[in-house]
């Protein structure tokens, strides 16, 4: 399990202001809750996430301006992908020691929903079902029945339906003193 994590900075070329901005569009945030983001501290933003779920949260921070690192979570062993076989490609580089980010300690980061309700969760007998589980049968209702249905008519298009109103007689305004002028002179 990785936990996605921010510690204030913003991408070369990127001001604050503008990625301050961006946070507060993408996580729908009050000015508070932006503050404690950008104060410099680790702030957890997402926990309990597979890695490539992390990484695509991570990319979309970057690409509003702010930089985000992607963390095993204090407590788990992160999983390891299976190297690929004998590769001619010498691109990949291995994490040099000592490059880690530092782990977060809990009181070091904002309270997470999900912490709260794993553990509200973790002495009930609640669980999910797997996909395709029917939870609850479909039964038939009975149409609704309509009485005195013949008694019923409909008002024609356009009639007011309420209470009436007093409608003002259409005046049609004098312009027989209006004229029309050409701005440009007659030179022919």
């Amino acid at each position: 399990m990785f936990q996605l994590i921010f510690r204030g900075e913003c991408t070369p070329g990127t001001d604050s202001a503008t990625a301050r901005d961006n946070a507060r569009a993408i996580f729908k945030a009050s000015a508070e809750q932006i503050e404690r983001m950008f104060s410099g501290n680790t702030v957890v933003i997402r926990n309990k996430l597979d890695e490539a779920q992390a990484q695509k949260y991570r990319a979309v921070m970057e690409k509003h301006g702010m930089v985000a690192h992607v963390q095993p979570m204090p407590g788990t062993r992160p999983q390891v992908t299976p190297a690929p076989a004998a590769s001619t490609d010498n691109s990949t580089r291995t994490p040099e020691p000592g490059s880690a980010a530092p782990e977060t300690e809990p009181g070091d980061r904002l309270a997470v929903a999900g912490d709260k309700v794993n553990d509200i969760l973790a002495g009930s007998s609640l669980g999910l079902d797997p996909v395709g589980v029917t939870l609850v049968e479909p039964r038939q209702s009975e149409p609704p029945v309509f009485q005195h249905l013949e008694d019923w008519e409909l008002a024609p298009a356009g009639s007011d339906l309420g209470v009436e109103r007093d409608r003002l007689p259409h005046s049609v305004p004098d312009v027989s003193h209006l004229k029309l002028v050409d701005d440009k002179p007659d030179n022919t």
